[in-house]
């Protein structure tokens, strides 16, 4: 999609004023998980690679006044957003009417075959039987193709299994935060924004992407991306409803599960 390619191009160039969306880096682990434990947001799966992050570059009189600060922070992380994966969407068909996520995908390589492989060690002739135009030699060099052939087969159906898996993805929406002095700017909404176009860019489904709020008052925004809500969270995101729902319950207010559309 020329638009989805567009946005990743421009991932990392200046917008309004002066803020740099780029792709998360590790430094900016500490800050985002001390951030979503205080502000009651799931601190758990943070890895960098997957946010896109909205930073400015420090002053420069902040740099001279705390160098030391400067070479570890030489920008302000001003908000962040992830796509989290939770596991593959198969359905159960043993069970009636069973959620996305509800299945399992095992992976289609035979694991007897790499358990041969493994510990199926060949023997090199000793001897006059390690002369090349013996017949143990020349049975040896044949088996040793065969195993080579085989493991290049193992090798090209797991990467076949595991570009099917990641098309069978199930995906949330996820840590979308902005620093409160730096909100109503737009910001967030470019977060997600980009973070959805390299979803589309990497063929991936969007309706496969889901996400909880306990912000009622975000639905509609929400909705502007192709959200709507859902009764039915996949299987996958049960821990994360229960311990959602029990926080929204004790700020007074309701959890809403929203899925993204075709």
């Amino acid at each position: 999609d020329t638009n989805a390619l567009a946005a990743i191009k421009s991932s990392n160039q200046p917008v309004f004023d002066g803020i740099t969306f780029r792709r998360g880096t590790p430094s900016d682990e500490p800050q985002i998980l001390l951030t979503m434990a205080r502000n009651l947001m799931n601190p758990l799966g943070i890895n960098s690679k997957r946010f896109i992050v909205a930073v400015k570059e420090n002053p420069p009189k902040q740099k001279q006044l705390n160098n030391n600060y400067a070479k570890e922070q030489p920008q302000q992380l001003l908000g962040w957003a992830q796509l989290r994966p939770m596991g593959p969407s198969i359905i159960d068909p043993q069970t009636y009417n069973s959620r996305p996520g509800s299945g399992s995908m095992e992976r289609e390589i035979d694991d007897e075959l790499w358990d041969e492989f493994e510990t199926d060690a060949l023997e090199f002739p000793n001897g006059f039987a390690s002369l090349p135009w013996t017949q143990e030699y020349k049975a040896y060099a044949e088996a040793s193709i065969q195993k080579r052939e085989r493991r290049r087969l193992q090798l090209e159906e797991r990467a076949r299994s595991d570009v099917q898996r990641d098309r069978n993805q199930l995906w949330e929406l996820a840590s979308v935060y902005v620093v409160p002095k730096w909100r109503q700017r737009s910001i967030g909404s470019e977060l997600v924004r980009r973070l959805l176009a390299r979803h589309e860019l990497l063929e991936r489904n969007s309706n496969d992407v889901y996400l909880l709020t306990s912000l009622g008052r975000t639905q509609e925004w929400y909705q502007k991306f192709g959200f709507e809500v859902t009764d039915e969270p996949p299987a996958a995101m049960s821990f994360e409803v229960a311990a959602g729902g029990l926080i929204a319950k004790i700020l007074g207010e309701e959890l809403i599960s929203m899925r993204g559309g075709n």
